[in-house]
């Protein structure tokens, strides 16, 4: 009898057919600007899709973050180890909050290549939640910066022009 309910589904079962239920994956916008790349980062972190999160970042990644306070050593981040950040969230049944910066301001910075962008501190709030653990990112004690990487041409955008995250540097003071 339990066999024969498992494989007819159950009543809280998903609708099956066209217009079925479940859940829907992530949308994602065209990664033609920065702040683009940073909702669909948004999008990607929040709902734990490793495939979204790693197309927010260029193979060449490299990040670092540092604790000033605790005098911790310097982390690198690699795209590797970005993508296996993402794969642990995805594998485990903890939340993660996070929340942009309504206005996120985009600028340059003289000592890095031609053409890069930089957007420093864009997220609001940033929470992962794991049963009794968290870990909460307060915006006043961080400073993190984005830096992005121009692809052109890129057929894919309107604008003719792709951006991926290449740099990411935090530091907890």
């Amino acid at each position: 009898m339990g066999l024969a309910l498992l494989l007819s589904g159950c009543i809280f079962s998903p609708k099956k057919g066209a217009g079925g239920g479940g859940i829907e994956p992530p949308k994602y916008l065209v990664p033609e600007s920065p702040e683009f790349v940073m909702l669909n980062l948004k999008e990607a972190y929040t709902k734990k899709d490793s495939t979204g999160y790693k197309a927010c970042f260029d193979p060449n990644y490299f990040g670092t973050s540092q604790d000033v306070v605790l005098q911790t050593p310097i982390d690198t981040l690699t795209f590797a180890k970005e993508a296996e950040h993402i794969a642990s969230l995805a594998r485990s049944a903890a939340t993660v909050e996070l929340e942009l910066k309504p206005a996120m301001v985009r600028s340059t910075d003289s000592g890095d290549p031609a053409g890069w962008a930089l957007i420093q501190n864009p997220i609001q709030s940033l929470g992962v939640y794991d049963g009794g653990n968290s870990f909460i990112v307060t915006p006043t004690q961080e400073i993190i910066e984005f830096r992005f990487i121009p692809k052109t041409p890129d057929s894919s955008s309107p604008t003719d022009t792709t951006w991926k995250i290449v740099k990411w540097n935090e530091i907890r003071s």
